[in-house]
């Protein structure tokens, strides 16, 4: 016997709840990983912050997924501090194109 869709599936043929879905699937993957390097390398917020000569709250802000004006260079700077790198993956249909 088989399923009908469920509500997400029905709630993604629309194509603008699919885009802002995936949009908030991309800050909690952002904030999601942030948080977990920074974990990884044992460092604090404020840590992280004297390393990158900011603040130990835009630390934070960048660790909060209601957060959405990440820069670049900020990020780049914040995964450093913590030992890693960053890397970005650009998607066009059913290619994909990853930048280091």
């Amino acid at each position: 016997m088989g399923r009908g869709k469920g509500w997400l599936d029905r709630k993604l043929a629309d194509a603008k709840f699919r885009k802002g879905f995936e949009e908030e699937l991309q800050k909690l993957a952002i904030v999601e990983q942030l948080a977990h390097l920074r974990q990884e390398a044992g460092l604090t917020q404020a840590q992280v912050a004297k390393r990158t000569g900011t603040t130990a709250s835009a630390i934070s802000r960048y660790e909060d997924a209601d957060y959405d004006r990440y820069e670049l260079r900020t990020l780049q700077e914040i995964v450093r501090a913590c030992g890693g790198r960053l890397g970005i993956s650009l998607k066009s249909g059913t290619k994909s194109h990853r930048a280091a």
